[in-house]
């Protein structure tokens, strides 16, 4: 009798803790709202940056797994290497909006910023440029020009800035002057 009923327990064991085991793996419904909305909007971008490339007839881009966009316009020489975290990049710049209505609307250029060269300079890897441009970058060398389209979630995202609305895809057209 004993046996049975240890064998019966064991049975029954399975049954019992597999609601208290799977309701550990469920998270909360603003989480996966959170999730969905950030899929659709990766989604929502994607098709925005593919009716830009459409509208303008471009077909020599590559997609990064990021989600960027990359068009070469001039190709550096071989010689010189490529971007890598760490090094200080320069660069002329120039952001616009791809949007179908404000498609080519400049927001930012480098040439306006007061300085010598009419460029800036940043480490890549580091805060303080848009995320999209660290990944960007290293797919690049000195020399290279390049249109990068960046998806919301590696530009200014959710919060937007004052001259960006959020979520909002975004084209800058980058010429690597100098690297260190």
């Amino acid at each position: 009798m004993k046996k049975f009923a240890l064998a019966l327990s064991l049975l029954a064991l399975p049954l019992l803790t597999a609601p208290a085991l799977t309701s550990c793996n469920t998270e909360p419904d603003h989480i996966k709202n959170a999730r969905k909305l950030e899929e659709d909007q990766k989604k929502a971008d994607d098709l925005t940056i593919q009716a830009y490339l459409t509208r303008h007839s471009i077909t020599n881009y590559s997609r990064l797994e990021s989600g960027i966009y990359l068009v070469p316009v001039t190709d550096g020489p071989t010689s010189n290497p490529l971007i890598k975290a760490g090094n200080k990049v320069t660069m002329v710049h120039v952001g616009k909006f791809i949007g179908e209505k404000n498609d080519g609307q400049v927001f930012e250029a480098s040439s306006e910023n007061r300085s010598v060269c009419g460029c800036i300079g940043f480490v890549n890897g580091q805060n303080g440029v848009v995320p999209g441009w660290n990944t960007a970058t290293l797919q690049m060398r000195k020399g290279d020009r390049k249109l990068i389209l960046i998806p919301s979630y590696l530009a200014y995202g959710t919060i937007g800035s004052s001259a960006i609305p959020s979520n909002t895809p975004l084209l800058y057209d980058i010429e690597i002057t100098d690297v260190q």
